[in-house]
């Protein structure tokens, strides 16, 4: 008999315990198994770029909604890709969940990349479209059909066939050269062509020393297409100096607020605006699925607007173009 009492005493014993751990497992706090840590390395954090500084805040609307941990990283000029790659460098080091990274277009970066994959981290491209073995997940603006949208509004401008003279940052630039294949596209399209494409950097000053000098050429073109912000100012202080805003059109990108006091002048002729704040926010919300183990979507483009002075007080397009008074 002794032997059958004790098996029960036991059994009364693991019940008991079981009972108190399933009662202190109430009271106790769970782990937390919702803190998703991810890091956003930009091509620049520099505070005068709209740009952005949109995009950051597209990516810390995504972590407030997610309850994700946000950091985010880059050097202060778009130009210094060393200091792009020191940062993805110290982030694969501190180890986060995730990285969300708008990639320079340097050599050394594929590689890179393979580095965050291998150290098990999960990885979403932004922005710059790259050329690699096995592609990441990819989110960015559709840089080919803003091109085809700015060469169709150097057609209207034109009121004809364009001839385009195009000014670029570099022309290793992966996001120019999807843009450029855009612009050709419509140029084209509507009987026209790219004149001729000169490579100004992130410099206002030297598009508008390349500008003066094709004015003075004489040039064979009727439109500017400045494919990034110092650019279009830079090509449009050339054109106001040389007193021809009547005579050359310009369409250039992004919205700065003196981009669009060239536009309400008449000196810019549209603007294409890209949404940077979409790209954020998409850019981290997908790195916070793939935390989780959902599937994503391998591309995943965000189309542009062209900006006039006819539809620029247009509610909508006023979103588009203060997009952090928006949030604010």
């Amino acid at each position: 008999m002794r032997k059958p009492r004790l098996t029960l005493l036991l059994v009364l014993a693991l019940l008991t315990l079981a009972v108190y751990a399933a009662f202190f497992a109430k009271l106790l706090p769970a782990p937390d198994h919702g803190d998703k840590t991810v890091t956003v390395v930009l091509k620049s954090l520099n505070v005068r770029s709209d740009y952005w500084q949109t995009m950051i805040a597209g990516a810390q609307a995504a972590a407030k909604e997610l309850g994700a941990k946000l950091d985010v990283q880059g050097p202060l000029q778009e130009s210094d890709a060393d200091g792009q790659i020191r940062a993805l460098r110290d982030a694969i080091g501190r180890k986060p969940d995730a990285i969300a990274v708008a990639p320079d277009d340097d050599p050394r970066m594929p590689a890179l990349l393979d580095d965050v994959r291998k150290a098990g981290i999960r990885l979403v491209v932004m922005d710059t479209p790259l050329t690699l073995a096995d592609p990441p997940v990819f989110v960015a603006n559709d840089h080919l059909q803003a091109g085809r949208l700015a060469g169709d509004a150097a057609a209207r401008a034109a009121n004809g066939a364009p001839a385009v003279a195009v000014f670029s940052d570099a022309p290793r630039s992966s996001v120019s050269v999807k843009r450029i294949e855009g612009i050709r596209q419509s140029a084209q399209e509507h009987g026209g062509r790219v004149a001729g494409l000169y490579y100004s950097g992130d410099s206002e000053q030297l598009a508008y020393e390349f500008t003066v000098a094709l004015l003075r050429s004489n040039p064979k073109v009727n439109v500017f297409v400045a494919l990034n912000e110092s650019a279009t100012l830079g090509v449009a202080k050339a054109i106001k100096e040389a007193k021809k805003t009547d005579v050359y059109k310009l369409i250039g990108f992004e919205s700065s607020i003196y981009e669009i006091q060239l536009l309400e002048e008449g000196t810019v002729n549209a603007l294409l605006v890209q949404k940077p704040f979409n790209v954020g926010y998409l850019g981290v919300k997908t790195a916070a699925g793939l935390i989780d183990g959902r599937k994503a979507d391998k591309t995943t483009l965000i189309g542009s607007t062209v900006v006039t002075k006819a539809n620029m007080n247009d509610p909508v397009i006023q979103r588009l173009m203060f997009p952090l008074a928006v949030i604010q």
